[in-house]
């Protein structure tokens, strides 16, 4: 009788185990599978960046366009860039994990947390570059938790070398407003070396232009010169011819 308790009580702990195993490793039929990595493939990440208008003490002045704000340091205003993060296309079938990589946070999404299924975030600031990883989980039945797909993207920085003489009209990278690169003093000084080699090309090519402006000036009063005295001489020529049959008619 002992004997068979004991293996009434083996087989129920086998059953227990053989269904937390299948618990375990169940997946999704394909149905819903196909289902979750359609809606990971339509997520996207993508960053703007707007130039805003600030007071003094930090508070932002949308009403107030870049474009009229004096930059001088006896100025009310200021102007800086602001990043925008923009994470679209959430669905109630994932949520996603969004990190900041250097900074080591981590914020959890769902889709009930967002408005229409998009996520924004505002980056502190411009001063340097930052690195942003979107992970993207299954948020249903057998398949939760399953990582499905993951985004990166790194955030510019403000590029002072923008502000110099050297960099207006200098489309190179080391001049954008914004860079995504760290530049060194090698490249703003290539910046500086570009731009006064493109004003000596200018100047070269003014002279150029003005010494070819003068030999064409003086090459076309030859060539008047020439077609006068041609004219002359042969105006000459045949009033002296005339004179001639004149006096022999006499």
């Amino acid at each position: 009788m002992k004997n068979k308790k004991n293996n009434i009580l083996i087989l129920l702990l086998s059953l227990v185990l053989i269904f937390s195993v299948d618990k375990v490793n169940a997946k999704c039929d394909n149905n819903t599978q196909l289902e979750i990595n359609t809606a990971s493939s339509n997520v996207s990440m993508n960053y703007y960046v707007n130039t805003v208008v600030y007071d003094r003490e930090g508070n932002e002045h949308p009403e107030i366009s870049p474009s009229d704000v004096d930059m001088g340091e006896l100025s009310e205003y200021v102007k800086s860039g602001k990043v925008v993060i923009r994470v679209e296309n959430i669905t109630d079938k994932i949520y996603v994990v969004f990190q900041n990589l250097d900074e080591g946070i981590n914020k959890e999404y769902h889709y009930q947390d967002l408005k229409d299924g998009t996520l924004v975030y505002e980056v502190p600031d411009v001063e340097k570059i930052r690195t942003y990883k979107l992970i993207i989980y299954s948020d249903v039945g057998d398949c939760l938790n399953e990582e499905l797909r993951n985004i990166e993207i790194k955030t510019p920085m403000y590029n002072e070398n923008s502000d110099f003489a050297f960099c207006q009209g200098n489309n190179n990278y080391y001049c954008q407003e914004y860079v995504t690169t760290v530049l060194s003093d090698n490249d703003a000084e290539k910046a500086y070396n570009d731009y006064l080699s493109s004003l000596q090309n200018s100047e070269e090519n003014g002279e150029n232009k003005s010494s070819e402006k003068n030999n064409r000036l003086i090459i076309n009063i030859g060539i008047i010169t020439a077609v006068i005295l041609v004219i002359a001489i042969i105006f000459v020529g045949y009033k002296k011819k005339k004179n001639k049959q004149s006096i022999g008619g006499m």
